[in-house]
């Protein structure tokens, strides 16, 4: 079985989410990546992507508890919302930003260098 991905130009993904670009840009989404994770979509731009990476790492390091049953009230790009998240879903999270900034980084250095 194969997965057809002829709207998208996947950027980065994981077992906890993937992160894409809509091949066919609407005014909404022309430069944004498109990031999904658990039940949830969310369209930012790459400030906004680099902006909550920071924010996830900072959960990790500063404020994610040992226990997998507890959950960490984690920021979102949008002010009003946070997301509930086990160590478990935060440590998946934060591998999936990091791929992405990753490949978007890359990206970016190889188009200044061909």
């Amino acid at each position: 079985m194969t997965d057809n991905y002829d709207d998208i130009n996947v950027i980065h993904y994981n077992d906890f989410g993937v992160a894409f670009n809509w091949k066919e840009s609407t005014i909404f989404s022309k430069n944004k990546i498109q990031l999904v994770f658990k039940n949830t979509g969310l369209l930012l731009s790459r400030q906004q992507l680099f902006t909550f990476k920071s924010d996830i790492e900072y959960v990790a390091i500063n404020r994610c508890n040992c226990s997998e049953k507890s959950k960490n009230l984690t920021p979102s790009p949008c002010e009003y919302i946070s997301f509930a998240m086990s160590k478990s879903e935060l440590n998946g999270l934060m591998d999936l930003l990091n791929g992405v900034c990753f490949n978007i980084q890359l990206s970016d250095m190889l188009e200044k260098i061909i």
